[in-house]
């Protein structure tokens, strides 16, 4: 594998892709593409990449660099990524505890109501909650 370095930018409705490695390889002086939306950034990126280096597309290991004007957009990205994954952990962690915490007070003779206020959710899901092994 071997990585790529790539610069995307926008320029009016266009990303611009630029890979600084590209520089003179094959007689390219400026190795830019283009693409209409965010989604197809790394498909052009690896296009033109396996176009002017003649390397297969499965060999290129892509660093994208996307910035909007002096917004980091893959630091962005890759922040809120980071973030959604903490907070997708800590719902499964919640929901865990909310079963074990609703097994403890059905077995306490606590009706699911009850349950279901003192976990935080409907008496409908209090009940789904004890019915499923923990």
């Amino acid at each position: 594998m071997t990585m790529y370095h790539v610069d995307v930018y926008r320029d009016d409705r266009w990303w611009m892709i630029r890979i600084p490695e590209l520089d003179g390889v094959n007689g390219v002086d400026e190795p830019l593409t283009q693409a209409r939306r965010y989604s197809e950034i790394e498909t052009q990126a690896r296009d033109l990449i396996a176009l002017v280096a003649d390397v297969a597309p499965s060999t290129i290991e892509l660093d994208l660099h996307v910035t909007v004007e002096n917004l980091d957009v893959t630091e962005s990205a890759e922040q809120i990524a980071k973030d959604r994954a903490t907070a997708a952990a800590a719902e499964r962690r919640a929901v865990h505890q909310s079963a074990v915490v609703a097994h403890q007070l059905k077995d306490a003779g606590v009706t699911l109501r009850d349950i279901g206020e003192i976990v935080g959710v409907s008496f409908q899901r209090a009940g789904q909650l004890v019915a499923e092994p923990v």
